[in-house]
């Protein structure tokens, strides 16, 4: 896997919120976002013209709450479900998140982040 370098604030999420629960347990294991280069990089894909995380959106926020700019990332080829990654990419452009610091009031305790996200993702990809 080939990894490379990009700018936090040019990474579009797929997501329109973050858990608390993961967040904590982030900042409570051996994480250090300073320490980027020695963690696994964010995998992005591209839409379009948009390049987008496809996970990864907790490290993402942890690295930005930081201060940290430059992220390590790879290109994602595994098997996605691109139609679901478009509702959820209208999703982020209707709600305006643009880069992961517009998720800074979109934190929930991990129960209604289950509710408010992970319930509706399921919904959208039954259809």
């Amino acid at each position: 896997m080939r990894t490379f370098y990009m700018d936090l604030r040019l990474l579009q999420p797929s997501r329109l919120y973050i858990s608390q629960g993961k967040l904590d347990r982030l900042k409570h294991s051996a994480f250090n976002p300073f320490n980027y280069h020695n963690h696994a990089p964010l995998p992005i894909q591209r839409l379009g013209g948009t390049i987008f995380l496809t996970d990864g959106h907790t490290r993402a926020y942890s690295y930005y709450r930081s201060g940290v700019q430059a992220v390590r990332v790879y290109w994602d080829d595994d098997e996605l479900d691109m139609d679901l990654y478009e509702t959820c990419l209208r999703w982020c452009a209707e709600e305006g998140i643009r880069w992961i610091g517009d998720l800074d009031h979109r934190v929930l305790p991990h129960e209604e982040y289950v509710e408010a996200w992970i319930h509706r993702c399921e919904r959208a990809a039954a259809h």
